[in-house]
Parts: structure tokens; sequence; C-alpha cells
């Protein structure tokens, strides 16, 4: 009797795009080549990520679409204004230790949830309990920073390097809050605007964006 090939994919996938909509075949990520650029994409089962690398007219190729693509609905504003409150309810201005919160999709409520996950919490480091059944789920992982600190660290990359998800950190919790997102593929860690992820309340600043008008108009 005849065993069944079993066609393992390719982890990394490399591919000049053809079409503007093309699947993502690789088992991890695929670097795509196409008409506006160069990028890196990825698909969970919450959304399908597309992140530029290199935003560049290349002739002759079709452009792809990029951002991140959404199975799931939108992060809806009253979940970060819950995780807004907590962080302000869990400790003052003047005791400040960070937090870190797992924001992932529940299926048997049909919509997503978050919890505070954080452990040796200190006023500038934090680590998410990885033991939490939440920990493997999340799809976000966002944790707070101490007043002023508007970006994120080289803890943070070392933490953060190596996982697919998005990475959040939300500033200044006490006074006028910001928030800066990034898109975790593996190796790659690109900023990304809030717009990408969901609604935002009323009252929370996105750094991205503010980035992305200094740098139009300087």
């Amino acid at each position: 009797m005849r065993s069944k090939l079993i066609l393992i994919p390719d982890l990394i996938g490399h591919r000049i795009a053809p079409r503007e909509n093309e699947p993502i075949e690789a088992a991890l990520f695929e670097y795509a080549l196409a008409g506006n650029g160069l990028f890196v994409r990825a698909k969970r089962k919450e959304f399908t990520a597309c992140l530029p690398l290199k935003l560049q007219k290349i002739a002759g190729l079709p452009n792809i679409p990029v951002g991140i693509s959404w199975t799931r609905p939108r992060i809806p504003a009253s979940l970060w204004h819950d995780i807004l409150r907590h962080a302000q309810q869990a400790y003052t201005s003047s005791s400040f230790r960070e937090e870190v919160y797992l924001i992932y999709w529940d299926g048997a409520l049909s919509e997503w949830q978050w919890r505070a996950s954080g452990r040796k919490n200190s006023w500038a480091s934090t680590i998410a309990d990885d033991t939490l059944p939440e920990y493997a789920e999340c799809c976000i992982e966002l944790h707070t920073h101490p007043p002023g600190a508007l970006h994120f660290s080289r803890a943070d990359d070392r933490d953060e390097l190596g996982k697919f998800r998005i990475f959040a950190i939300l500033i200044d919790v006490h006074d006028k809050p910001k928030i800066r997102f990034r898109g975790g593929v593996y190796d790659h860690l690109v900023p990304i605007p809030a717009a990408w992820v969901g609604d935002m309340p009323d009252g929370i600043i996105d750094l991205n964006e503010i980035d992305a008008l200094v740098e139009i108009m300087s």
C-alpha cells in the first residue's frame, strides 16, 4: 500500500506578487515584493498582516493591500477605555508601576476580552505571566509605560521579537494618555497606526499618527 505524501509548507516564503491579492502560503511569514514596495506578511486566526518594510514604487508589479485585515470585529473603543481606567486605578501617579494587558478573542462569548497579567511590576518594567491561558490566546499585548517614556524600549524589543502579535504601549495614563502600536511578525517590529487595530476613545493620542504628520510636514 502506497503511503500518502504530506506536503509541509515552507516556514518562510518569498514572493514577487503577480496579482493584487495573493494568498499567504508560508507557515510562519513571507516577504512580498510588489509595486508599492517590500512587505512582510503573515496570518493568524484573528487577522492577516501585511506590514511595510520599504515603501517604494516598483514598476511592472501590482500594488498589494497594506495593513491589518481582521477576521474578527475590530477592537472597540470601550475596551481601550476600560484598560485605561484600570491602569489609572491600579496605581496612582506618585506610585506608578507598569502593567501588562492581554487582549484576546473569547469564542464562547464572541467578543473581545482583556486581562491584566503583569508580574514583577516596577516603575519601569514588568513581564507578562506566560502561564495564563490568555497569554497563549492573546493577539494584542499592551503594557503601560512611565510618564514621558514615549517609545518602545530595548528591553521591549528583546521581549517582543520572535512573536506574531500586535504590541502597544500606553503612556501618561494619568495625564493626557498616549498610545503607540506596532505589528510584531517574528523577526520584524513595524510601527502601525491605531486605526489599523480598532477605534480609539476620545482623549487617547495616537503617537504614530503624530509622528507621521510631523514627517509629512518636515
